[in-house]
């Protein structure tokens, strides 16, 4: 397979590259793209085929869950069916920004949502019409891809495509984060701390 990589910095294709990779993602095909932290590889949500893929290149385990990415603020609506207040605390602080929320489902089970901070990242899962699920676009245990040359180093010839938008903003993976009710819990510290977290949310909220 050939690894194609498409600019984003020339604004005269911009649109074409972004409708070109939405395309493929619907189509079933992982997609590398730029966010603000590190690059995403992501893949149709609804696609078995397309999420069993992306856990073979990246040579992830299946035990660790891949974060639904969205475009816009309302886009949880559709998959979350409660929002704590320490949840929307959170989400009016945070996003869009460097922050995945695992939020818990009425029916026992979770889901990990991230709406980032990178126009090119929303523009494409906006125009893919598709839920977008994502991981780091890097090989399970090296360290997460910042520009387009590192992904294209670790998955060359394994996706067919990577969107160029050059190095990443901070350079630094997001924090990945769970709540229930009025508490939460980080599962992976990231550019935003735990002292940034406490000290946007309100006295008293208990972190287990």
């Amino acid at each position: 397979m050939d690894t194609r990589v498409l600019n984003l910095r020339d604004p005269d294709l911009y649109s074409t590259h972004i409708a070109a990779a939405a395309q493929a993602l619907r189509m079933g095909k992982l997609v590398a793209f730029p966010t603000e932290t590190v690059y995403g590889l992501g893949a149709h949500r609804d696609n078995a085929k397309a999420v069993e893929r992306i856990y073979k290149v990246k040579e992830r385990g299946e035990e660790k869950k891949l974060t639904l990415m969205i475009a816009d603020l309302d886009d949880a609506k559709k998959y979350v069916d409660h929002f704590s207040s320490t949840a929307v605390r959170l989400m009016e602080f945070f996003w869009p920004g460097a922050l995945a929320i695992i939020f818990p489902l009425k029916n026992g089970s979770d889901i990990s949502i991230r709406f980032p901070d990178n126009s090119a990242a929303r523009d494409l899962i906006r125009a893919a019409k598709v839920p977008v699920v994502t991981t780091s676009a890097n090989i399970s245990g090296y360290p997460p891809s910042t520009d387009a040359q590192q992904v294209m180093m670790d998955f060359r010839g394994k996706i067919p495509l990577i969107l160029d938008g050059g190095s990443t903003r901070f350079r630094s993976p997001s924090t990945i984060l769970r709540v229930k009710d009025d508490t939460f819990e980080i599962l992976r510290q990231g550019i935003i701390s735990e002292a940034m977290i406490r000290s946007r949310l309100e006295k008293g909220l208990v972190k287990v």
